[in-house]
Parts: structure tokens; sequence; C-alpha cells
């Protein structure tokens, strides 16, 4: 294998399924809430969500790390280890995955829900996304991102948004 197929490897590594199949529709991370931060770092995950992670895994423990959007992503215990998996099976070699694996490893907590569905964001991935009293929660199927709402109307504005439409118009 080339660098140039282990590069693509990542690419879809990076943006390929991770977690549950997704046949059943209902059982995805999809829509935008907006919740606050409390004093300690602590954010109510959506109700939708929960009944999602609590289908899943009962009382799940969550994986939440940054991404280069500037934004956490947050994952179920299960769609993690998947992950690792898939990484684990890569050359460890690779320069760039060695660069992706500091990044997103190398940030990644492991955070549990409270009776009160909310999770404890440590100050160090707060600040790294910017994340003030409101933050906006993002489904993405199969996890879901924190972001600060002004970041996430930056990266969803239209013209933004239309650009990005169209050059994904050939994939589904």
């Amino acid at each position: 294998m080339g660098k140039n197929d282990v590069d693509n490897v990542v690419v879809v590594l990076i943006m390929g399924s991770c977690g549950r199949k997704w046949g059943n529709v209902e059982k995805v991370f999809r829509g935008r809430y907006q919740h606050s931060l409390d004093e300690k770092g602590r954010v109510a995950i959506p109700q939708r969500f929960r009944e999602i992670l609590d289908s899943l895994d009962g009382s799940p423990s969550l994986i939440v790390t940054v991404e280069a959007d500037e934004c956490l992503v947050v994952y179920t215990e299960s769609a993690w280890r998947e992950l690792e998996e898939k990484i684990a099976a890569l050359p460890q070699m690779n320069e760039d995955l060695k660069t992706y694996l500091r990044f997103t490893v190398g940030w990644a907590t492991d955070c549990q829900t409270d009776r009160q569905g909310r999770i404890l964001i440590p100050q160090p991935l707060r600040e790294y996304a910017h994340l003030e009293r409101d933050v906006w929660f993002v489904g993405l199927l199969n996890k879901f991102e924190i972001w600060n709402g002004e970041r996430l109307s930056e990266m969803t504005r239209k013209d933004r948004i239309r650009d990005v439409s169209l050059s994904l118009s050939g994939l589904f």
C-alpha cells in the first residue's frame, strides 16, 4: 500500500461509519438543540439524544474529543471502540495518521452522565471549543457535536452550505 492509499484510508476512516448500524433510522442523532453550561462546566444532553443513548447502551460512557472545526465531538463508548479498532488496523508509521491520533485520541476524555443527564466538559475542552454559557448540540447520525453558537453560525452560513452542497451533489 502506497502513501496515497494510506492517506485515502485515513480519510475514509475519519469520514466513515463509526458505531451502530444505521438500519434503524430512529436510533441516530439528528437535530440541533441549545443548552446552557452551568458554572461548573456541566451541560444537559438533549432529551432526544439521551433517549437514543439509553436505548443503545443503558447508562453509557461517552468519549468527548475535539474536531478541527473548533467544536467537540461526542461518541458512545461502542462507537469509540469501533473507531479505535479501525485505527489499529492502519499502518501506524503514517505521519498523517500519527497527527490524527495525537489530535483526536490525545484530546479524548471519558465522560459519564449524571442522574440529571448532564456531562461535565473538562476546562481544556471547553476552552478549545470556545464554549461559554450557551452551547449547541448538533446530531451527526452516529455521533454528535457540541458547538459555540457563533462558531456554528459561521460554519453553517448559507453561502458555505450552498458551496458544500454543490461539491457533494454527486455523492447521494
